[in-house]
């Protein structure tokens, strides 16, 4: 049915997320944080990339957002530079909060999973279906990476797996803000006209575009292999059957 998707709750729960993080976004000083981090990283010269990734690596063990960091490398090391640094530097951090959560912070976390019984459905499921159940909550923007970083430490999935598809499920949101980063620079960089920002917007909005398809095609590729997956079912499929 057409505009089904309007009656979805995820839909509209992603709409209030939105409208959550514009509002509190326009209650702190983000341009002044992003425009500090840029201009500290750009004065370290050739040591900026190896800065940026060890502050990427901090910021995601503490479990800080890692959207503004994304940003900047967009803005300071251009698009595919950039996307390519932060997808290491994510990466790593991934990499790092696994093993932690897999160590010194094992039982904290498995506290806090026995708090959250929908984090146990997850890990069951990803006993049975492994690589599935991880691609696809990478691919949710409802649940942040750092819960994501430390929670699947404490389940039964493979190092390996984790590490390849926590990148690979990353890609489509730091192609998007890092295209974003480059953006804001060059509107600020150069002589800005309507044909330049016409170009800048339809890429910005093939981009989004781009990234939205490809996790829509991924999640219709796993879902029907996957019961267990965390996802949504159309409105006809919950209908129960009239007595």
């Amino acid at each position: 049915m057409k505009f089904s998707w309007l009656r979805s709750r995820r839909f509209w729960l992603l709409v209030l997320v939105g409208v959550l993080i514009a509002v509190i976004g326009s209650r702190l000083p983000l341009a002044e944080w992003f425009v500090a981090v840029n201009s500290g990283l750009a004065s370290l010269g050739s040591w900026a990339l190896p800065a940026f990734i060890l502050v990427y690596l901090i910021a995601t063990i503490l479990g800080l957002p890692n959207v503004l960091l994304i940003l900047v490398a967009g803005s300071l090391f251009g698009l595919v530079q950039g996307a390519i640094a932060a997808s290491i530097a994510d990466t790593l951090g991934a990499i790092a909060c696994f093993f932690i959560g897999r160590t010194v912070a094992r039982k904290r976390i498995k506290r806090w999973m026995e708090k959250h019984p929908k984090f146990a459905q997850i890990d069951q499921a990803v006993e049975r279906k492994g690589w599935k159940i991880l691609l696809l909550t990478r691919l949710s923007p409802l649940v942040p990476s750092s819960v994501l970083n430390y929670g699947f430490s404490c389940t039964q999935v493979n190092f390996w797996q984790y590490a390849f598809f926590s990148w690979i499920g990353m890609i489509p949101v730091i192609l998007l803000y890092a295209y974003l980063g480059s953006f804001g620079t060059y509107l600020l960089n150069s002589e800005i006209t309507v044909e330049k920002i016409a170009i800048q917007v339809v890429g910005l909005v093939l981009a989004l575009g781009a990234a939205l398809y490809v996790t829509r095609l991924t999640r219709r590729a796993i879902i029907p292999q996957c019961p267990e997956c965390p996802e949504e079912k159309p409105a006809e499929a919950v209908k129960t059957k009239k007595p």
